[in-house]
């Protein structure tokens, strides 16, 4: 019984040193998150309520108390504004508990199989799981609507030549190419349609995919509808830039693929030694692992080559 009591208390420790890591680490963007919250609040108390009763309430999570728990909080906007980049349609709510059951997973395996210290490494593991699925999906997304971006500007400016208005040609794009793409510029077109203003809306696209290419796009159109010009050369200059940063990048990404190979077998190499001589000598690492300190040595070495590979990929890592 004391034993789960201790192994319980270093769970709750453990996610809590997590949660604290991480809202340190995120502290700015949750303050501002925080800020718009009672803004929009403010702003909500002043509102009639027949202009209120047409926005679309989004529950944080299935599960009442939790939603109860998590609704208003800085950080649930946050992790909802890295789920939409990553194209994932569930609640912030049922993200947050994945991770708790990861975390509480990975820590009791970890315990179970070593002890706390394991255990808290496990925990570790277990709460990065999800992060990096979702860092993957948005890599994943960004890419496919980088790549589509171009192709929907030449669209674009075919449509406006034919007499579309800009709203009208965002609209023709969004029902005629495919996700991530069509989808967020039909929601651009639903939104103005609705009521917000056509650089809000502009704004709030811009700000639900992380890309420079659309920042350019976005950045284009706000400038001609203040200054006037000719939208249709103006698009079609960057179309023509986005192309060819494509093919800087293409370039740059072939001849830093080297350093980025040696960055995986340099990290990677411990491990398959640490795997080789446990199957070759299962003997020879035991007194290590049977030890505190021999513990505290293998998650410090783990934590070393999990910094070098994260260095040595961000040196081979060039923005364009």
């Amino acid at each position: 019984m004391n034993q789960l009591l201790i192994l319980a208390a270093v769970f709750l420790g453990t996610v809590g040193v997590l949660i604290g890591g991480y809202l340190f680490v995120n502290r700015k963007r949750l303050s501002d998150a925080d800020a718009a919250m009672r803004r929009l609040r403010a702003r909500e108390r002043n509102t009639p309520a027949t202009a209120r009763s047409i926005i679309r309430e989004a529950n944080v999570s299935s599960l009442p108390a939790l939603d109860r728990l998590l609704t208003g909080r800085g950080v649930t906007s946050f992790v909802a504004e890295q789920m939409q980049r990553a194209g994932d349609n569930g609640t912030p709510g049922a993200f947050l508990l994945r991770v708790s059951v990861f975390t509480l997973i990975g820590f009791a395996l970890g315990s179970i199989y070593r002890g706390p210290i394991v255990g808290f490494l496990g925990a570790l593991v277990g709460f990065m799981i999800p992060v990096v699925l979702m860092r993957g999906k948005q890599a994943k997304r960004l890419a496919l609507f980088r790549d589509q971006l171009p192709d929907a500007i030449d669209m674009m400016i075919s449509a406006m030549r034919a007499g579309y208005s800009f709203q009208a040609a965002m609209k023709f794009i969004g029902e005629e190419v495919s996700a991530p793409l069509g989808p967020e510029f039909t929601r651009f077109y639903e939104e103005q349609r609705l009521g917000m203003e056509v650089r809000v809306a502009l704004l709030a696209l811009q700000g639900r995919i992380e890309s420079v290419d659309l920042k350019m796009f976005v950045t284009a159109v706000l400038i001609q509808r203040e200054t006037g010009g000719n939208l249709s050369e103006v698009l079609g200059n960057i179309s023509t830039l986005m192309r060819e940063r494509a093919a800087l990048k293409a370039d740059i990404e072939t001849l830093t693929a080297e350093s980025k190979l040696s960055a995986r077998i340099l990290s990677l190499l411990p491990l398959a030694v640490f795997i080789l001589v446990n199957v070759i000598n299962p003997d020879f690492m035991r007194p290590m692992l049977a030890s505190t300190g021999g513990i505290i040595m293998f998650v410090s070495a783990a934590i070393s080559v999990m910094i070098g590979y994260y260095t040595m990929m961000k040196i081979a890592d060039i923005d364009v």
